[in-house]
């Protein structure tokens, strides 16, 4: 599959040096939420003084930064898709947060350059959260993407009632 993404970031992937920095841009939502949870890979910029925080502003919205580590999705026939995002050196505001849940949150997770945070230039869709673990040092979220084999095929059961022209 082609993905179509900015000169900047071709060359700063093809470079053997590079002062460009991918940011990853980690949206957290819930029903039970106030407001999205907006997290970020990187400390673009200073937030704010009392406390101390760092982030990203893109497009209007400020993601607080908390390093991140984020695993691919495994390849197993067997079931969907899963990936798996680590939120470390987290708040109790999240922790708190992700305490209150009992149903599946979405997760979306955007790549933007540090350069031009404005600019998405790879977007992922949104990922179900499957399962949400959390310590004192890390929040563990497995993602995973709802399978197409779970949906009924055909859609509709070709019935009398519902489709009197084939009868």
């Amino acid at each position: 599959m082609s993905r179509t993404v900015s000169i900047t970031l071709r060359q700063a992937m093809n470079s053997q040096e590079t002062g460009e920095v991918m940011v990853g841009l980690l949206t957290l939502t819930h029903p039970s939420f106030p407001t999205p949870l907006l997290l970020s890979s990187d400390p673009t910029e200073r937030l704010s003084d009392e406390p101390l925080t760092y982030g990203t502003i893109s497009r209007g919205d400020t993601y607080t930064f908390c390093p991140m580590v984020v695993s691919l999705p495994d390849d197993l026939g067997e079931r969907a898709p899963a990936a798996r995002f680590m939120v470390e050196n987290v708040s109790r505001k999240i922790v708190e947060q992700i305490r209150g849940i009992s149903s599946p949150g979405i997760a979306k997770l955007e790549l933007v350059l540090g350069s031009s945070p404005d600019n998405v230039e790879i977007g992922y869709p949104d990922f179900q959260v499957s399962r949400a673990q959390y310590n004192a040092n890390v929040i563990t979220l497995e993602v995973s993407i709802d399978a197409l084999t779970d949906e009924p095929y055909p859609a509709e059961t070709f019935n009398p009632s519902g489709f009197p022209g084939l009868f």
